[in-house]
């Protein structure tokens, strides 16, 4: 009794400490996943740290917006201008003026460059439009009106400006050109003031917040689309990946039915001969890929997404035909048998006896060339332009310039890019975990 107990309790341990160990290495595995999670939810320039946030403080879908649906920045070139904002500030020589609820409006004497991003609510009258790519151009318009969350403008000569602010905050660092007067002094160097009108000195910059542009004769109007694109890359990776899975299907099962069932010369040995050459070829893949570059050139087949599939199927036939033969060598030919009796055809056999039987290992051969489809990076780098790029390859992109590249928005990308082959393996895991067991024939 006593032994029984003592076993018992062993048992318990040792399944308590293979669970503890499973759990340690399924977060091990998953961790980096959940870091990049948290990456994306993060406001962009906050990766660089000194700790680790398991659990970041401030979250924002800002970051998968931007990926999705990207957004707009306009420069604009005028003199005649009015600013609207929340708050903000204008640093001229010796002063820092920080106002909340202003307007700055006037008339600057030579055309001033602003700045807007994050724009939305753009109206335009009076001007010559053209489109060329991701950019909207106006030239010499009568008038313009936009909502932007940043509005700024370059140091310049402003002219007769002014500034009609709800409550502002000037700090002097020199000795400013600027009229204090009806100011209360409240430290050696900072004035405050409430419902103020003043009147900018020349040369100073304009940063404001959550703002309304407007502007009458402009010079001219740049609007440009910034980021997003996100569901043109993912239809093209889509096309790409669908009908790799449909070619890959279309020409394995056939091959592993003969390759299973019918005997033919050479047949033991051709499958894996393919299989090593092709899988195992080392550098003769890359003199296979300048010879195929030469020739879709000479076809002037580059720049299209339709020749892709082909590629990638062919590439994954001799694999996949393996994977596929293994799993129809596992169903008795006594199916294929009974089937020739009641009169069936090949194909009939394939598609009524065999298919259904094998859905597992068909299954399993879909998801590998749906990720051969999806995942490519090389070719498609190769072959295609810009206006044709899948996600891989607009991924890549993201990181051309890694100084410059924001963590953040990569984050949400590479989340959003893994979420289909999840979902593929969630669709396909009950084929994939379980057997299909027939019990037609008894001998």
């Amino acid at each position: 009794m006593f032994d029984f107990h003592f076993r018992n309790r062993r048992e318990i341990i040792k399944a308590v400490l293979a669970t503890a160990l499973a759990i340690l290495v399924m977060g091990v595995i998953l961790f980096p996943v959940y870091y990049m999670f948290t990456v994306s939810l993060k406001p962009q320039g906050t990766l660089a740290s000194t700790s680790l946030d398991i659990i970041p403080d401030h979250t924002t879908l800002q970051n998968y917006k931007e990926v999705l649906f990207g957004h707009k920045d306009a420069t604009i070139k005028t003199k005649t201008f009015n600013i609207t904002s929340s708050k903000g500030k204008v640093i001229g020589t010796g002063y820092t003026i920080e106002y909340t609820d202003g307007v700055i409006y006037g008339k600057a004497r030579i055309n001033t460059l602003f700045n807007l991003k994050y724009v939305s609510h753009v109206k335009v009258e009076g001007a010559n439009k053209t489109v060329e790519q991701n950019q909207e151009k106006y030239i010499k318009g009568k008038f313009v009106s936009i909502d932007a969350e940043k509005i700024a403008a370059s140091q310049g000569i402003l002219g007769d400006v002014y500034l009609k602010a709800k409550e502002v905050r000037i700090t002097v660092t020199g000795n400013p050109s600027l009229k204090l007067e009806g100011l209360t002094k409240v430290g050696n160097n900072t004035y405050v003031g409430q419902n103020v009108i003043l009147k900018l000195p020349s040369r100073a910059r304009i940063d404001s917040e959550k703002g309304h542009f407007e502007a009458e004769d402009f010079y001219y109007v740049f609007i440009n689309k910034i980021g997003g694109g996100f569901f043109g890359y993912l239809k093209r990776s889509l096309i790409i990946a669908t009908l790799t899975v449909v070619l890959t299907l279309l020409f394995t099962i056939p091959a592993a039915y003969a390759f299973s069932r019918l005997k033919f010369f050479g047949r033991e040995h051709i499958l894996y001969f393919y299989l090593m050459f092709t899988q195992v070829s080392g550098g003769l893949g890359i003199a296979g890929l300048i010879a195929l570059y030469g020739m879709l050139v000479k076809l002037n087949l580059t720049n299209n997404i339709y020749v892709l599939p082909f590629i990638y199927a062919a590439g994954g036939v001799p694999f996949n035909t393996w994977l596929l033969k293994s799993y129809l060598d596992s169903i008795s030919p006594d199916f294929d048998e009974a089937a020739l009796v009641d009169g069936a055809n090949y194909l009939q056999i394939i598609r009524y006896v065999l298919l259904p039987m094998a859905l597992p290992g068909i299954a399993t051969v879909a998801i590998f060339a749906f990720i051969n489809g999806w995942t490519e990076l090389i070719i498609a780098n190769l072959l295609l332009n810009q206006e044709n790029y899948p996600l891989t390859v607009w991924l890549y992109s993201m990181l051309n310039d890694l100084r410059n590249v924001s963590w953040n928005q990569f984050s949400a990308a590479a989340l959003l890019f893994a979420l289909p082959v999840f979902i593929m393996f969630l669709l396909a895991q009950n084929y994939i975990k379980s057997g299909l067991t027939v019990g037609g024939l008894k001998e």
